[in-house]
């Protein structure tokens, strides 16, 4: 497989997740939902009944993180809890009537996105598999347990970022700007707010917490007819979390170009 088509797979990686966040966001009223956290929301719309342990395992998130997203979830009216009836020491979420109509938005949602996908995914497996393209299995997966997985190895890939980039805890927003400009080499920080979706006061927000990480810098008197103009680009500490992620993908690319193909086949389910 060339460069030019492994290249295109991994952009087309970026963008379908993505996308997906803002499905789950459209859903849950979130911006920018994090990877663990959405990994959390699919299971508990999966399952219905879920206790925090269980959460935490599966999401990677911490028991406080679960503590304040189950909070969360209860002022909105979507769960409630009861003491464990399996583990003693962890505590069940249960969803209420709201909660399940919208795990079935979920459902409903992710079968659209993901069956709508089958060109981009079909495109991304290509691009990633070693050899020829695994075959798809038979049934078609169940649309939640497939979101899951797909989570999950978006969540795998964060997890190769250097620890300069995790103790800071990149949040997702900031994740998907250090990766825009690391990858288009210098950007001004307009195409921040119009990539992200966010405001302009939003973007300087992200562009600031990224330069005071030492990821990003601001760079003057770089555009000709402007010398005036800032542009944005990636510092060497920021480069180098990109290419752990690119590293990343070269490690998983055998079970993303599987994951992929599952996708790609529920297209043409």
């Amino acid at each position: 497989m060339d460069d030019d088509t492994r290249g295109r797979a991994i952009e087309l990686l970026g963008r379908f997740n993505d996308e997906l966040t803002r499905v789950i966001d459209a859903v849950y009223g979130t911006r920018w939902a994090e990877i663990e956290e959405m990994i959390a929301l699919v299971v508990l719309a999966s399952e219905r009944v879920v206790c925090t342990r269980r959460l935490a395992e599966a999401s990677g998130l911490g028991r406080r993180a679960i503590s304040r997203l189950v909070l969360r979830l209860q002022d909105e009216g979507i769960v409630t809890t009861r003491p464990s009836e399996v583990d003693r020491r962890a505590v069940d979420v249960v969803l209420t009537e709201a909660g399940v109509r919208q795990a079935d938005e979920l459902r409903r949602a992710g079968e659209t996105f993901l069956d709508g996908s089958e060109a981009i995914a079909r495109e991304i497996s290509r691009g990633l598999a070693v050899g020829d393209v695994p075959p798809a299995p038979s049934p078609r997966a169940d649309a939640l347990d497939l979101l899951r997985r797909v989570c999950e190895s978006g969540a795998r890939l964060v997890s190769y970022m250097p620890a300069a980039a995790t103790r800071g805890r990149l949040a997702a927003r900031q994740r998907a700007a250090l990766v825009l400009v690391a990858t288009l080499g210098s950007v001004r920080p307009a195409a921040v707010s119009d990539a992200l979706e966010v405001s302009p006061a939003g973007a300087a927000y992200i562009i600031d917490q990224l330069c005071a990480k030492g990821f990003l810098t601001r760079v003057h008197g770089v555009v000709p007819d402007d010398r005036r103009a800032v542009v944005l680009q990636a510092t060497s500490e920021g480069l180098r979390a990109v290419g752990a992620v690119a590293y990343g993908i070269e490690q998983e690319s055998a079970s993303l170009a599987a994951l992929f193909a599952e996708v790609a086949a529920r297209g043409r389910g």
